[in-house]
């Protein structure tokens, strides 16, 4: 099955009509129509944020399995964000609120899960450093 077959699944099992979707994704009915029939490719970050509207995996619409649930890899990808972000925090003194950290996961996790759909990448923890120590400092 294509990307393109995959991912109107998602949405119709997400319950969505294509307005719907549409308007969540915040593109034209038409973009969505193009996308669904193959006819326009998708960019990674597009592919994450349909994922994220229709509660899939972005890694298992890639690997041509629709699941309602994190894939494997996307377990593991997210266990390594916050191995990365508690070894950093605890290096430090203070800790941030509870919901900045979660925040900082989410984002890290975003970027890594664009990161591996384009190329694959292990995950790189020195690419945020920068990020973190602008947490640490926030509390």
């Amino acid at each position: 099955m294509a990307l393109s077959d995959d991912l109107k699944q998602a949405r119709r099992e997400a319950g969505l009509t294509m307005v719907d979707a549409a308007e969540k994704l915040g593109i034209t009915q038409g973009s969505l129509s193009r996308i669904e029939s193959g006819d326009t490719g998708v960019s990674s970050q597009r592919l994450i944020d349909m994922a994220g509207v229709y509660s899939v995996s972005p890694s298992s619409l890639m690997d041509g399995a629709v699941v309602n649930a994190l894939s494997d890899k996307d377990l593991d990808r997210i266990g390594q964000v916050i191995e990365f972000v508690e070894e950093v925090l605890s290096e430090h003194s203070s800790r941030p609120k509870p919901t900045v950290v979660r925040e900082t996961i989410l984002a890290i996790f975003k970027q890594e899960s664009a990161s591996i759909y384009k190329s694959g990448a292990d995950f790189d923890p020195t690419r945020y450093r920068e990020l973190m120590s602008v947490l640490v400092k926030k509390d």
